[in-house]
């Protein structure tokens, strides 16, 4: 394992941090660019790996993905969740108006 892989991780961790605190200031502009980037540098660090590869960090790294797809499947959730109860607010209040102009 060289210096360059341990920079390599390093990066591919803030990358995932970065993104996690565009996700949190719900800045999908430049969540999307940090996504792209971050996809590209690992697919670049996974096609020079060799039998020296640094697992420890790569499941360092694994974790940190799953913690932030986890993170993102529930905003997804509760996104979807606010939006329901919005259109069922409009659909009650357009029950409540046309049931009061009658």
């Amino acid at each position: 394992m060289s210096l360059a892989d341990n920079d390599t991780l390093a990066l591919l961790h803030s990358q995932l941090e970065a993104l996690r605190v565009a996700l949190e200031e719900h800045d999908d502009a430049l969540a999307a660019q940090i996504m792209h980037s971050h996809d590209r540098h690992l697919r670049q660090y996974i096609e020079q790996l060799d039998s020296r590869a640094n697992i420890d960090g790569l499941r360092s790294l694994l974790s940190l993905q799953h913690s932030l797809s986890k993170d993102m499947l529930q905003r997804r959730d509760l996104a979807s969740a606010r939006l329901r109860a919005q259109r069922q607010s409009r659909q009650a209040a357009s029950a409540y108006q046309h049931a009061q102009e009658r």
